[in-house]
């Protein structure tokens, strides 16, 4: 396990900066929990779970689905524009969906590496 920081960004503007997070990194995918979400990131795809929903975005076929669990409804949505950066230290993954009027940026900086 090692530690990290995430950073969420909308439209280029910080809105939650995560600390000494922990993840669980095996070749370019990385896992964590925050805030009770699981998310798994690698150079395939990006997911986001918990209890109510499942989110799965695909960046190589750049294209993402919504699970309501509940109600167990499947949504497609549109990826307008996805960009992947990966090297040793950092992932960064800068993504607008059609469902969001604004682009997200998240950045998993590896503590120490």
């Amino acid at each position: 396990m090692k530690k990290a920081t995430l950073c969420l960004f909308k439209n280029d503007e910080l809105l939650k900066k995560y600390e000494d997070i922990n993840v669980i990194s095996n070749d370019n995918r990385h896992s964590l929990i925050i805030d009770n979400v699981k998310t798994i990131i690698s150079k395939e795809n990006i997911v986001r779970e918990n209890n109510e929903y499942r989110f799965d975005m695909d960046i190589i076929k750049k294209k993402a689905t919504y699970l309501l669990k509940e109600k167990n409804t499947l949504f497609d949505i549109e990826v307008e524009e996805l960009n992947y950066i990966d090297d040793k230290t950092k992932t960064i993954i800068e993504y607008k969906i059609s469902s969001d009027e604004e682009k997200t940026r998240i950045e998993l900086i590896m503590n120490g590496e």
